[in-house]
């Protein structure tokens, strides 16, 4: 089976594990799992001393886990968030600075995103971590998204952009964890996973 029939086959499985949480499990697994996350973030944050900490949120949607609290935290803490908004046309996200989850309107896919009056955030290297969604991790940090590239093109904008990217992390539910994802060379890996049951920090070689 080729590696695109392997992913395919993997976001539906995927997908419905995802979807066969109820409602009242999903609102408890994100809150908890966001809480693990925050603590990891407070040392990541600590280590910004000269401008304000930003994170990059995606905004959740549908069975997606609830980062809401992760967002509320970074504000509560005087940080800056940032939200992409989909360029369909070229492929692209552009980054806009929310102050709250009223600066957001209807976009693509019925998706929530930034309005046309929010900021947007054109220098790259001020990104501090990155929360990454997608459909399923594994343990070495590869990442299932949702097949339009457009993540794994920010990746690479970041690199060419800001000469680096910025941390990565993937907060999920633990149905969403595989033994293994396949990779394309294109593909990112998230440098840390955060579940409702566990969390890990995935050691890079290079």
């Amino acid at each position: 089976m080729t590696a695109k029939a392997l992913k395919s086959e993997l976001r539906k499985r995927a997908e419905a594990a995802r979807a066969s949480l109820a409602e009242a499990e999903r609102a408890a697994y994100s809150a908890t799992a966001c809480r693990e996350a925050i603590r990891m973030l407070e040392e990541r944050r600590s280590l910004v001393t000269d401008r304000s900490f930003t994170l990059f949120s995606y905004v959740p949607f549908r069975t997606e886990l609830d980062v809401t609290p992760v967002m509320d935290w970074c504000w509560e803490r005087g940080g800056r968030v940032v939200a992409p908004k989909v360029i369909p046309d070229r492929k692209l996200m552009s980054l806009h600075v929310i102050r709250g989850m009223d600066d957001l309107e209807a976009g693509k896919w019925g998706i929530r995103e930034p309005g046309m009056l929010a900021p947007v955030l054109a220098d790259l290297s001020e990104i501090d971590v990155m929360l990454v969604p997608g459909l399923a991790f594994d343990p070495e940090g590869g990442r299932l998204g949702y097949g339009g590239g457009y993540y794994d093109a920010f990746v690479r904008r970041c690199n060419e952009n800001a000469g680096r990217e910025p941390f990565k992390l993937a907060i999920a539910f633990d149905v969403q964890i595989v033994p293994q994802v396949p990779m394309d060379d294109h593909d990112f890996r998230v440098d840390a996973v955060v579940t409702e049951r566990r969390g890990w920090t995935i050691a890079r070689s290079d």
